[in-house]
């Protein structure tokens, strides 16, 4: 995809993210609702939704080239995830298990299970792997300088006593004579090929001399 549709997925995240800071932080501030179905039901349906802006988003600082642009969404994927740790921590302290029943939500936004799966980012494998190779090559240094590394030893050819030259031989010599009697027995199937084809078109030569023969006592 080009870099315009990534321009559109940030756009549009970023969209509905105002839109969920609206109804979280409105102008006047609402009631508390007692109803604890009610409650967590809306807990839900946010939870649900700061996943998708955060795949949204994760998406589109992955595709992103521009540097200025990935600073701005890094910051506010950072904030994102921040918030879905928020309401899964929230969620979890309502209902006492880590487990939550989500289908009526899903249904409602016409999404499917894997919709609301949270991937790991991208990014944090990228940035794991440098840090891991950078913590490799310190080690390797310390160890350089501690003596503690050794050279490779060179690999040389390992000496064969008699035993084991002697079956070398033989399975060098089987190998060869395997190879003869191959050779021998593709030569023979072709002589008798070749000479089937010839008798075949000596027979049709033979049938047509006849031929002509008997046309001409006919005639």
């Amino acid at each position: 995809m080009s870099h315009s549709t990534y321009n559109m997925i940030w756009t549009e995240a970023q969209g509905q993210l105002n839109s969920l800071l609206t109804q979280e932080l409105p102008a006047q501030p609402s009631h508390s609702e007692k109803d604890r179905v009610v409650f967590f039901q809306r807990l839900v349906t946010l939870y649900v939704s700061y996943v998708r802006i955060f795949k949204q988003l994760e998406e589109a600082y992955d595709q992103m080239v521009h540097p200025q642009k990935r600073r701005v969404i890094r910051d506010v994927l950072d904030g994102v995830m921040g918030r879905v740790l928020e309401l899964k921590n929230e969620m979890v302290e309502k209902e006492f298990s880590e487990y939550h029943y989500m289908d009526d939500v899903i249904q409602d936004l016409k999404l499917t299970p894997a919709d609301i799966e949270i991937p790991i980012p991208r990014y944090f494998r990228n940035e794991q792997n440098r840090v891991l190779q950078e913590k490799r090559k310190m080690l390797f240094h310390i160890l350089k300088s501690m003596g503690m590394v050794e050279k490779p030893k060179a690999l040389g050819a390992h000496p064969l006593n008699f035993e084991e030259a002697i079956k070398l031989i033989q399975l060098s010599e089987r190998a060869r004579q395997g190879r003869l009697r191959a050779k021998f027995m593709r030569e023979i199937q072709q002589d008798g090929e070749r000479q089937r084809r010839t008798k075949d078109r000596g027979l049709g030569l033979t049938v047509i001399n006849h031929a002509a023969v008997h046309i001409q006592k006919v005639m």
